[in-house]
């Protein structure tokens, strides 16, 4: 049995880049309001809209947002998950969840594209498992390491870690939960996005019960040609020691995997993998030739370093010889 307690969450890095009165937490419902009252007041100041999630955000309501209106999605990065977690780095995901308006536009139009063939009969379980299935074959696989030498932690937090791995298709484990926290919930569906210090997954809880999920190694697989679904609803691996939702990892049920199988092919069916899978090796492909560009030009700053530290030892042993 794992207990934590919880770590202190400093608010204050969420919300440092706006003045307190140009923060607005709301629901959709309200936000249609708030777009008037700011446009009314003709202010040109950086204001923060705070949702907790994109349901019954549309295009209508996005075209409306003033320029300088940035609009955060808290998804699975809840204040109560970022004091959970005990990693200060929980503290800058929240404020990063955040985007302009052409960004959210690009992500609203991507989960349209992914709902679209969700079948209405379908359960929940269904419904959970094809969303599981499409990231699976969408989304390529970045491992922190590839990106921590290579961008700074706004950088991999802005690209890799929030709701734009949806529409550039690379994430770290981070992003995979915040994504699949994100689109369960649209469909009803209760999930938690789940961390550990060196880990990120989901668990869904569906007629009382809480599965584990976990896509991110059927996703580097699926890369590979392997077509598997071994972490939706299975038993934890040794990589699963939570830092936060305590109580949902101790009570896990598991599904009979002979099942999941059979309703992997049912609704992979609504999936165009075929079309899927070549651009995921294509994006896959360009991101290795980003990370190898980058590492180049560190190499180089390096050397720079190197060389300038080199020449300065000269020039001091040169005035000790005179």
């Amino acid at each position: 049995m794992i207990s934590l307690e919880p770590r202190k969450f400093d608010e204050s890095v969420t919300y440092q880049a706006y003045e307190p009165s140009n923060v607005y937490k709301c629901n959709v419902n309200d936000l249609d309001q708030i777009i008037t009252q700011i446009t009314q007041s003709n202010t040109s100041e950086r204001i923060l809209v705070e949702l907790p999630n994109t349901i019954g955000l549309t295009h209508s309501i996005i075209d409306r947002l003033p320029s300088n209106i940035e609009v955060r999605i808290d998804g699975g990065l809840t204040e109560e998950y970022a004091k959970s977690v005990r990693n200060k780095h929980m503290d800058y995901l929240r404020e990063k969840a955040t985007y302009s308006k052409e960004e959210l536009d690009a992500i609203i139009t991507k989960i349209e594209s992914i709902e679209k063939n969700i079948d209405p009969n379908w359960n929940q379980y269904e419904k959970a498992l094809y969303l599981y299935e499409y990231m699976k074959a969408d989304i390529v696989y970045r491992e922190p390491q590839d990106v921590g030498d290579i961008a700074s932690t706004y950088q991999r937090t802005r690209t890799w870690d929030t709701l734009t791995g949806l529409t550039n298709q690379l994430s770290t484990c981070n992003g995979y939960a915040h994504i699949y926290t994100e689109l369960c919930t649209r469909q009803g569906i209760d999930c938690s996005q789940v961390a550990s210090n060196k880990h990120a997954w989901n668990i869904i809880t569906i007629d009382g019960k809480n599965f584990l999920v976990d896509i991110i190694w059927d996703s580097m697989n699926y890369e590979k040609g392997i077509n598997e679904t071994n972490n939706f609803g299975n038993k934890p691996l040794k990589y699963h020691m939570p830092r936060c939702y305590v109580e949902k990892s101790n009570n896990l049920s598991f599904l009979n995997q002979d099942w999941v199988k059979q309703a992997s092919e049912k609704v992979s069916k609504n999936i165009s993998k075929e079309k899927m899978v070549q651009e995921k090796l294509e994006q896959f492909a360009k991101s290795r030739e980003l990370d190898r560009q980058r590492m180049m030009y560190l190499r180089q700053q390096q050397l720079q370093v190197v060389n300038s530290n080199e020449m300065q030892e000269e020039i001091t042993m040169e005035g000790k010889a005179r």
